[in-house]
């Protein structure tokens, strides 16, 4: 479904980005405008609320009882008499509430969900009323009473409750579904006065004056990479003892059982759908290299796998060899017999079906997933920190040459030899209990670390490098070759500098409070577990915060200030009185290892945005103004346009200093963004002022 253009001279919001910088300058002999589009990663039903406010109403709907299957009288939360419906509403809402503030599972208490049993003798009679946990599911062994009604306390957005409902269950919604649903939701939106992103841009690639490319922070396409084998190395071998050592996987944080985001349904990734369906391949571009080879979409993931056909098939994993023969149980028994139901989500059994092509990008992608959202998953980097890369400078000469030089080149920068190749081992499939006894198997969870070892055997490489390089390294060379080389320079002297800023002193660099966030659950778990750790940004800020268990006790509340994270030469000094030989890692070793190699991914997808737009803007033709369209994350989106402001962009000529929307957005606050008149015609952004 698609949003006709304004009609009628009415001036349409448009809604996607959380903000928007625009910039002008001369790049390739090319006059190009550069239209930095910040997003917070919220899901497209979300958006598609009505009036683009992605905050949930909550409210009373009425549950379908006609089987008149009821609840375990004896699991009720609170009973009341004497009550009319509208009474017991209220006084069910705050039953709920007490009980998610008595919790601390849910961190928004106002929209606590669950049931209302109400039985009356008729429909404006006074009645009882039970209350129920949202957990709970109906039985024909507890037949409701007559008359009675049940309401369930959530969602008033029928479709968004439905869907996340899905979701919570682990059902795969379909993309073909997602994305219909959301075009049914978008035009009432368009109602109400107010675009998508998706449509915008669709009716700004239709001017001809103008080339329009657009960069997005998504999947790499597998043409732009080909298949690589090193007949010379032999497989990765089994993980060290130290990794077997270390202890299973532990359960979620509490609010994470109720968030129903399961990876999918992002806007961006919808916008990124419905534009590759409408423009043509050259016109649009993922360009995050950290799921190089593990995209989410089915049909890449088949591509990836495609560019293996021809080579010898991938030998089978030592561990799993060595597993099979001890005929070793699962550590956790219900695994064994059912294959669990979180780990083996219906991502674990994709990644089963068609596994993920190894890639260094991959390898070291695990960080992020293990850092943001997956801390309870247990592997480690710091072994390989420790004993295969060792210092700080051994640790900027691979990553530089991986990413600017040839794979062979970061290889020899590291010692990656048969004695250390297996503590870079990021997880084991064997687990060794405490004292010893016969070993055990973990699950893979190849969804989340689909990489665990370093590819040196076979990996991805940028198509037509030899030797071989990673595909940002493939990029690199041909802007060199066309003549960049003092662009690619300047890119690899600004990405030191990120690196070293965000890793001098990672809490007071990062932010967003993310490695605040990971440290303090890894490092200061007594604290972590009694403080609100909702707003990370806003806890790294906080000099004191208070206890969940006693809110007004200042006697209890917890010091933060003097709570730091060691910055990267530190930290290597730590690493250096490790010996992985003779133990496992502290939960502090790991959390900094993942902080550092984390921060080398996170400004990769910076350059990887930087030297994109080179590419896009040296492969248009010259003969017209190019618009380069970013659709990110705020963090990459800021620091992109920063290192072209160093380069002689600017926004002269626009108003608000070609600035809009807000980095700071209240769930409650409404979405669609007034573009300026330069951007409700991208024509109007030329010619750019001298």
């Amino acid at each position: 479904v698609s949003a006709p253009p304004a009609a009628g001279g009415q001036v349409l919001q448009v809604c996607g980005p959380s903000y928007v910088e625009t910039l002008r300058g001369s790049l390739l002999g090319r006059e190009v405008a550069l239209i930095c589009c910040g997003e917070a990663h919220e899901d497209a039903i979300d958006l598609t609320r009505r009036g683009c406010v992605i905050e949930a109403e909550a409210g009373w709907v009425d549950v379908d009882c006609a089987d008149g299957h009821g609840f375990d009288p004896e699991e009720k939360i609170a009973e009341q008499g004497g009550l009319t419906l509208q009474g017991a509403k209220s006084w069910a809402e705050r039953v709920l509430q007490k009980a998610a503030e008595d919790s601390d599972d849910s961190d928004d208490d106002d929209n606590a969900e669950g049931f209302l049993v109400f039985e009356a003798s008729g429909p404006k009679a006074k009645g009882r009323a039970r209350v129920f946990s949202s957990e709970l599911e109906r039985s024909a062994k507890f037949p409701l009473e007559p008359g009675a009604i049940i309401l369930e306390r959530g969602d008033l957005d029928d479709e968004a409750r439905e869907f996340n409902k899905r979701r919570l269950r682990g059902d795969r919604v379909p993309q073909e579904e997602h994305d219909a649903l959301i075009g049914r939701r978008k035009l009432d939106r368009l109602a109400e006065g107010v675009e998508f992103l998706d449509d915008w841009l669709l009716r700004q690639v239709g001017f001809e004056e103008v080339h329009t490319r657009v960069i997005l922070e998504s999947p790499i396409h597998p043409d732009e990479v080909e298949f690589h084998i090193d007949s010379s190395v032999g497989p990765a071998p089994p993980a060290h003892t130290c990794l077997r050592h270390i202890e299973l996987d532990s359960d979620a944080d509490s609010e994470d059982d109720d968030d129903p985001d399961d990876g999918t349904g992002a806007y961006a990734d919808y916008f990124h759908r419905r534009l590759s369906a409408h423009l043509p391949r050259e016109c649009v571009r993922g360009v995050d290299p950290r799921d190089l080879g593990d995209a989410g979409d089915d049909e890449m993931r088949g591509a990836f796998q495609a560019l293996q056909q021809g080579h010898p098939p991938l030998p089978e994993d030592a561990e799993v060899v060595e597993l099979q023969l001890l005929n070793a149980a699962f550590a956790v028994p219900d695994i064994e017999r059912d294959q669990g139901t979180e780990d083996t989500s219906w991502k674990e059994h994709r990644a089963e079906k068609i596994p993920p092509v190894p890639s260094w990008e991959g390898y070291f992608s695990a960080a992020a997933e293990l850092l943001y959202y997956s801390p309870q998953v247990k592997a480690d980097y710091a072994p390989f920190l420790a004993r295969c890369v060792g210092s700080r400078k051994a640790a900027w000469n691979f990553f530089e040459a991986l990413y600017f030089r040839t794979i062979p080149e970061a290889i020899a920068a590291i010692n990656l030899g048969t004695e250390t190749r297996p503590f870079a081992q990021t997880r084991s499939l064997a687990y060794q209990p405490p004292g010893g006894g016969p070993l055990f198997r973990r699950l893979a969870v190849q969804s989340k670390i689909p990489v665990r070892a370093p590819p040196l055997e076979r990996c991805l490489k940028a198509r037509g490098s030899n030797p071989p390089r990673t595909w940002i390294s493939g990029i690199a060379d041909r802007l060199q070759k066309a003549g960049c080389s003092e662009l690619v320079i300047a890119v690899q002297k600004w990405f030191r500098e990120s690196v070293e800023y965000l890793l001098t002193d990672p809490k007071e660099a990062d932010e967003e409070g993310d490695y605040f966030a990971a440290w303090l659950r890894a490092c200061h778990r007594e604290i972590w577990d009694d403080i609100d750790r909702s707003d990370p940004a806003e806890l790294r800020r906080k000099e004191w915060v208070a206890s969940q268990a006693h809110p007004k006790n200042k006697k209890k509340r917890h010091q933060l200030r003097d709570i730091t994270i060691p910055g990267i030469t530190e930290a290597f000094n730590e690493f250096s009185k490790f010996d992985p030989a003779k133990r496992t890692s502290t939960m502090r070793e790991r959390v900094l290892a993942k902080i550092i190699v984390d921060a080398f991914q996170l400004r990769l997808v910076d350059i990887s945005m930087v030297f994109a737009i080179a590419d896009a803007v040296l492969a248009s033709p010259s003969d017209k103004p190019v618009v380069i369209l970013l659709y990110a994350g705020e963090d990459h989106t800021k620091s992109v346009a920063d290192f072209w402001r160093k380069r002689g962009f600017a926004s002269s000529g626009l108003p608000g200093k070609g600035q809009i929307g807000k980095n700071d957005w209240e769930d409650e606050d409404p979405r669609g963004l007034d573009f300026p008149a330069y951007l409700r015609d991208v024509r109007n952004l030329f010619p750019v002022p001298k």
